[in-house]
């Protein structure tokens, strides 16, 4: 089973922002702080927050595999609140990327 990192996802939305005429003007990859995806398009500003299926860092216990469920839900659940914060504001359209992983068991 290959795990999508959180950086393999921001590729792959990137790539999809851009293929609907979306401009990316940030990525943060999976070392750095701040949005993940900031894209524009018509006036319109986008933040994407993404998350991977497993850890991307070395040192960490789980690099390579996937995420357990307890860690899935946490994921998530730190994704969904930061774009709800996103889209709080006002002006700004949020949303969230995941890998789709539903095919896979997780530990």
């Amino acid at each position: 089973m290959t795990v999508l990192t959180e950086d393999a996802v921001i590729d792959a939305v990137c790539r999809h922002l851009v293929a609907d005429r979306w401009e990316i003007v940030s990525r943060a990859r999976a070392t750095e702080h701040g949005v993940d995806i900031v894209a524009t398009r018509d006036g319109t500003r986008l933040e994407v927050e993404a998350k991977g299926a497993g850890s991307s860092k070395p040192h960490t216990a789980r690099y390579g595999r996937a995420f357990n469920r307890g860690q899935v839900f946490d994921h998530v659940a730190k994704a969904v609140l930061k774009a709800l914060r996103v889209a709080f504001v006002g002006n700004v359209q949020a949303a969230v990327a995941f890998p789709d992983q539903r095919a896979n068991a997780c530990d």
